[in-house]
């Protein structure tokens, strides 16, 4: 083989490397997005992921969805503490946890245990406000353990749990802007009520230190909800 002939070889296989490498390149720029819960694409070059998170038949607020009442042991304040974990319902949609004291000694806290959408160990720690309704910030996929805080003198008063408004995103954000559309549907309506990208529905909420979407300001039936956002890794 002459020089000329080595050249043109080494010329050409370069030019074919060169060829597969903008291809590859071309592939993870444009490969699609699974459906969330499924394992993640390649980070875009934004260095996030584009999800749609739909929810449907996300029922209205419950005080005692979760569990029935459970007695506010007597104590110092906080000093001690009944554990349940038998006769637990989790809620059916990821979202967060609620407390309502039946009476104004219900001032104590209640320690919400349980699991994210990825089965990780959270913990809510919930403050009563006596005969009202208190929001936890943290979804729960699960709920496995609650704890409830002594107050001095109870006098039978108790704390139901239920859940809440607050839905939980299935994937982390940075930034409660990554959440960049709402879009709802009432049980009986066929198609979703659509709001412009970047707006988001009157009265909703997003904490991206929480992981979590007020989607309206109170959910008020059985709604759908679908949400789009740009998460990070876990």
């Amino acid at each position: 083989m002459s020089r000329g002939d080595a050249r043109m070889k080494r010329r050409r296989l370069c030019l074919t490397l060169g060829a597969v490498l903008v291809a590859l390149a071309v592939v993870l720029l444009v490969l699609p997005m699974g459906p969330v819960g499924a394992a993640m694409p390649p980070v875009s070059r934004w260095g996030k992921y584009p999800c749609a998170q739909v929810m449907e038949g996300v029922a209205a607020l419950s005080v005692d969805g979760v569990h029935a009442a459970i007695a506010i042991p007597t104590g110092v304040l906080n000093t001690v503490w009944t554990t349940t974990t038998a006769a637990i319902t989790s809620p059916a949609h990821y979202r967060n946890i609620t407390i309502t004291g039946s009476a104004a000694a219900a001032l104590s806290k209640v320690v919400i245990t349980g699991t994210d959408w990825a089965g990780n160990v959270r913990v809510s720690v919930i403050t009563g406000t006596g005969a009202a309704t208190v929001q936890g910030q943290v979804p729960f996929k699960t709920v496995t353990s609650i704890k409830v805080g002594s107050v001095a003198a109870p006098g039978g008063a108790t704390y139901t749990i239920g859940w809440g408004d607050y839905l939980g995103l299935y994937r982390p954000i940075a930034a409660d802007a990554d959440v960049t559309q709402i879009m709802t549907k009432v049980s009986a309506d066929t198609a979703w009520t659509v709001t412009a990208a970047g707006a988001l529905p009157a009265g909703a909420a997003v904490s991206a230190a929480n992981g979590t979407v007020l989607p309206e300001t109170t959910i008020t039936a059985v709604n759908g909800y679908l949400i789009t956002y740009n998460a990070q890794r876990w």
